[in-house]
């Protein structure tokens, strides 16, 4: 029964025949093994179908996990909530279960890892402290963390669903109790306090929370995907595909702000990073690309918790 479900991922038949072609990719770019979290670019709970990549690999279908497939073995790490669905759904005889927290990633990185083999991630779906994590691991192993520009699961994925496109609409200031404008300018006045010229922010539930928008771009949370950038000035640079706004949305939500598609991040953190600006950003939330682009460029990191977060609360 395990092995039929579907969850909308073409899950059955048992996903034996997705490791082999993992594995045949990860042979052929001379990895080791790749890492699959439960994840997505802004680390919700919830995710979009074509970010279920745990469970399009292993066949369990959960809110938080993760995976370590290597070329000879691979194991699955899922917390106290999922024992049981784990021995249902994953296939004994290609992972490993074992518990999230009792028995970390990390450990089993340095049990496993063969010496000098090189582990690969997605920079987009690691924070920077849990590179921090897997990459001390490997080097205990006698092997290296190594960042990928393509996830090797999207490359054998041959059916992955598409980027959602929900409609994204304005929650009237009579729901929210603020205005957007004033919401920016108390995020603006902590940047300023702070000597930070701006924020990245990543997090779906901050920057619907800011932008006082809503959406459905996943499950049972209605919120839009997208990215942020907050200048001390209180301007914002927002990330996100225009095809989801409304009619009227921008001129709803307020002035000074600056839209840009998703695909554009990586010039903006660059911008940042050319006029030497300070940004803030939460080493526990960001994706570990974003963090790299910014240092690379020449930015100033300045590792803190998300200035939403407690605003927001």
């Amino acid at each position: 029964q395990a092995r039929s479900l579907d969850y909308g991922l073409g899950i059955s038949p048992a996903p034996a025949d997705r490791i082999f072609r993992l594995r045949e990719y990860l042979n052929r770019h001379d990895l080791a093994g790749f890492i699959v979290p439960r994840s997505d670019e802004h680390q919700g709970e919830y995710v979009a179908k074509r970010s279920e990549r745990l469970t399009w690999i292993t066949g369990l279908t959960v809110s938080a996990g993760l995976a370590i497939i290597l070329i000879e073995t691979a194991a699955i790490f899922v917390d106290g909530r999922y024992t049981l669905q784990a021995e249902n759904q994953v296939d004994v005889d290609i992972f490993e279960r074992r518990h999230l927290i009792n028995d970390p990633p990390t450990d089993w990185i340095v049990e496993r890892l063969p010496k000098g083999g090189s582990l690969g991630y997605d920079p987009w779906l690691l924070t920077p402290n849990q590179v921090t994590r897997y990459a001390d691991a490997c080097k205990k192993a006698g092997g290296s963390l190594v960042p990928l520009q393509e996830n090797p699961v999207d490359a054998v994925w041959e059916d992955k669903p598409p980027n959602p496109l929900a409609p994204v609409w304005h929650l009237d200031d009579r729901f929210t109790g603020e205005t957007v404008t004033a919401k920016r300018e108390r995020i603006a006045s902590i940047l300023k306090t702070k000597a930070v010229d701006a924020a990245l922010l990543t997090a779906s539930d901050s920057i619907n929370w800011l932008l006082n928008v809503r959406g459905g771009d996943v499950p049972y949370t209605p919120v839009a995907l997208s990215f942020a950038i907050i200048h001390a000035d209180a301007s914002l640079d927002w990330y996100i595909d225009v095809r989801k706004l409304t009619s009227g949305l921008i001129q709803r939500i307020g002035p000074n702000i600056n839209l840009y598609e998703p695909s554009s991040l990586s010039q903006g953190l660059k911008n940042l990073g050319n006029a030497r600006k300070t940004v803030s950003l939460d080493p526990g939330q960001v994706p570990a690309w974003t963090s790299t682009q910014l240092k690379d460029a020449g930015a100033t990191l300045n590792f803190g918790n998300d200035p939403c977060q407690i605003i927001k609360a």
